[in-house]
């Protein structure tokens, strides 16, 4: 893994889906890449039948767009940052038509969120269509501190869940004007630490304010810092989400990507 960065995901089928033998519609997708690292959560939706096939097709070609453009090196301007990331959706959404068209379906079918982000020392772009929420942690002190909640800093909602026009009503990859709702989060700053969340979690990661709930984010983070191996970690990560104590707050689907920026001379 790319010194420097540790990453973790896991998505897990909620309790609702369970009863019903529906599978996880979720999907997660992770990558280092030359400066930084790429991350996205998609949750597909709950009323269509191909919709775990779309979250999982959204996921991964939105990374590989990504990192197909950032081959050359990062942008420097938020415009050049914006237009990236419409592009990038534009070929997820894209390669989501055409797997409707390959099955005989309707591209509603396949229906997804879906949130991405790339994360480097010194920048965050956010882009969010739908329901997820993103989590980030600037240290306000030496950001070679062992944990994330040692240096001081604040979480910060980097990403918000999107409403559309009726209640609960969201944005999927698969309408027609998906892309014109897109928004993008360009944050000119160190980030030490980002989460990014399909829905299912709103009710443990949000406070009554809707600002991050810190109680749920530093023991994670902390136990991000501190797991043996990354194996383990997802491991444990999994059965975290899982848990009755999570379950008890959700039966939906539940999903989780982390990225942790760590200390100098630190192994990822």
């Amino acid at each position: 893994m790319h010194a420097g960065w540790r990453l973790l995901g896991a998505s897990v089928t909620g309790a609702s889906h369970a009863k019903t033998g529906l599978p996880c519609q979720d999907a997660h997708a992770f990558k280092t890449v030359p400066g930084g690292v790429l991350l996205a959560v998609a949750d597909g939706a709950g009323t269509a039948e191909r919709s775990a096939d779309g979250a999982r097709c959204a996921a991964d070609s939105v990374l590989a767009a990504l990192e197909q453009s950032l081959a050359g090196g990062w942008p420097a301007d938020t415009h050049l940052w914006r237009g990236l990331f419409q592009d990038a959706y534009a070929r997820a959404k894209a390669d989501l038509e055409q797997m409707a068209s390959a099955a005989g379906l309707p591209a509603r079918s396949f229906a997804a969120t879906l949130l991405c982000a790339a994360l480097a020392d010194d920048v965050l772009v956010i882009a969010q269509l739908g329901d997820g929420v993103a989590a980030g942690y600037s240290p306000a002190a030496d950001p070679g501190l062992a944990t994330p909640e040692a240096a001081g800093g604040d979480w910060f909602l980097a990403a918000e869940p999107q409403r559309g026009e009726y209640a609960n009503e969201t944005y999927f990859l698969s309408q027609p004007n998906a892309l014109d709702h897109l928004d993008i989060y360009v944050y000119s700053e160190p980030v030490r630490a980002l989460a990014l969340m399909t829905d299912g979690l709103l009710r443990l990661v949000l406070d009554g304010q809707r600002r991050p709930h810190a109680p749920f984010f530093r023991p994670l983070l902390t136990f991000t810092v501190e797991i043996e191996s990354v194996a383990l970690g997802q491991q444990q990560l999994a059965e975290f989400l899982a848990s009755d104590r999570v379950s008890a707050r959700t039966d939906d689907d539940k999903t989780i990507v982390l990225a942790l920026r760590l200390p100098p001379g630190w192994k990822a």
